[in-house]
């Protein structure tokens, strides 16, 4: 799969994210659920794209010291609502994904997963971002976070 892309792709470690929780035997793998992450995220985004949201996903995983998996399917009721929320709304279930899946984006958004898990592949947002929406939407949230920087259609936060 796109050897040339991966080519032209600079490597390099990223040791902050040795310590994320690897998911347990039995659980989902949590390359796979990196990987669903990225895809439904940010599939039509550039590579630096792909890659800020492989690495929000691994900061929030870091710094609640759980899994990759129980990051990208963390659900809450929200309090004043009483409606359940989601880290990323295409867990909340098939309506919330998009229809069909490109094999070939889903097969590069795993390999993106497997070396951002490794460290081998360098990450372009800083340690301390852990949030990001859609340029297209102004969620309530986004006014009390210092906005890091805007890659493709997504807009990043510390």
């Amino acid at each position: 799969m796109g050897a040339a892309l991966l080519v032209a792709c600079a490597l390099g470690a990223h040791p902050a994210l040795a310590q994320v929780r690897l998911a347990a035997a039995g659980e989902r793998t949590d390359e796979k659920c990196l990987a669903d992450n990225i895809y439904f995220e940010a599939a039509h985004e550039p590579l630096d794209g792909k890659l800020a949201v492989a690495q929000v996903t691994l900061n929030r995983a870091r710094d609640a010291g759980v899994s990759v998996c129980s990051a990208v399917y963390f659900k809450a009721i929200n309090p004043r609502t009483g409606k359940k929320e989601a880290a990323f709304s295409w867990t909340l279930g098939a309506r919330w994904r998009p229809k069909g899946m490109d094999p070939l984006l889903r097969a590069w958004c795993a390999e993106l997963a497997h070396e951002a898990l490794a460290g081998a592949r360098a990450l372009p947002l800083p340690d301390d971002v852990r949030f990001y929406h859609a340029t297209y939407i102004r969620p309530r949230w986004a006014s009390q976070h210092e906005m890091v920087t805007r890659i493709g259609r997504h807009i990043f936060y510390r």
